[in-house]
């Protein structure tokens, strides 16, 4: 008679370890609770989306002062790590504009759709250090933005 005990071991850890690995036979999370706006949209427009919009509108600026005027377009690594931030949290915060009690209706989705598409490519833009690419954004945003505005009676 042979002795099987550790063969069969190893084979029965091979096969549990490939049922581990196999999608169908994954771990479930948890349920993630609902989503819930902390702040009413006014609160949200004034300190999330405007802020995040600045930054990336400030491209298109530039300043008169005592000096003389200066361009507010991106310079150093620093000013573009701004713009990418800027960028990146408009780009998120669209998420939120869909959380119930903000989110209103199907025109509203592709308001915020547009939103979240224009701040991804601005976002790609700084992240390139692509200045012209970063303005045309800036400007999209803009026309984006009065539009929603106009149409959900936001001003």
């Amino acid at each position: 008679m042979q002795r099987r005990g550790p063969r069969v071991g190893l084979a029965a850890a091979f096969v549990l370890a490939g049922l581990a690995a196999s999608p169908s036979m994954s771990w479930t999370t948890p349920a993630m609770p609902p989503f819930q706006a902390h702040v009413d949209m006014k609160t949200f427009m004034e300190h999330v989306l405007t802020p995040a919009a600045k930054v990336v509108w400030s491209v298109n600026g530039s300043v008169i002062d005592a000096n003389g005027e200066r361009s507010l377009a991106p310079r150093t690594d620093d000013d573009w790590e701004n713009i990418t931030s800027g960028a990146a949290t408009l780009a998120e915060a669209t998420n939120a504009l869909l959380i119930p009690g903000r989110a209103r209706d199907e025109e509203w989705n592709a308001y915020v759709k547009k939103l979240a598409d224009a701040a991804d490519k601005a976002y790609q833009a700084a992240e390139a250090h692509d200045l012209k690419a970063v303005s045309e954004v800036s400007d999209r945003l803009d026309g984006i933005c009065a539009a929603c505005h106009r149409h959900y009676g936001l001003e």
